[in-house]
């Protein structure tokens, strides 16, 4: 887990960090087979985890600055963690473009949908 790794280790730099031996690492337990239920499950767990450990994180520690692998930029670690959730929404998004392409309204929309149906009736 990268967050334990640099957060948890309170590193401020990146310099020296074996990024490349995480991504293998990352690579490999993506690599492994999984039924849909392990992976809800994974999900699940991972993120409950994840923000658990986001929920420990004072303005202090987020506003301390790392530097980054190249030596010269620099990021707070909130900046960091924004990265997090970019990346999120990036697949996110992706997930909806594939089930509106399978013909699938996405949950939201439904869930939008639904809302303005209730307002309506409510309105009649």
């Amino acid at each position: 887990r990268i967050w334990e790794e640099v957060h948890k280790k309170r590193l401020t730099t990146l310099v020296g960090f074996d990024f490349f031996g995480m991504m293998d690492r990352f690579n490999a337990e993506e690599a492994k087979t999984r039924s849909k239920l392990e992976i809800l499950d994974l999900l699940r767990t991972e993120g409950e985890q994840f923000a658990a450990w986001m929920e420990t994180l004072t303005p202090e520690i987020l506003a301390e600055t790392i530097t980054e692998p190249d030596g010269k930029t620099q990021k707070t670690r909130f900046e960091r963690l924004l990265g997090a959730k970019e990346h999120e929404m990036h697949h996110r998004a992706q997930l909806m473009l594939i089930e509106r392409q399978l013909g699938i309204v996405p949950h939201l929309t439904r869930l939008f949908n639904d809302r303005v149906a209730q307002m309506r009736a409510a309105r009649a």
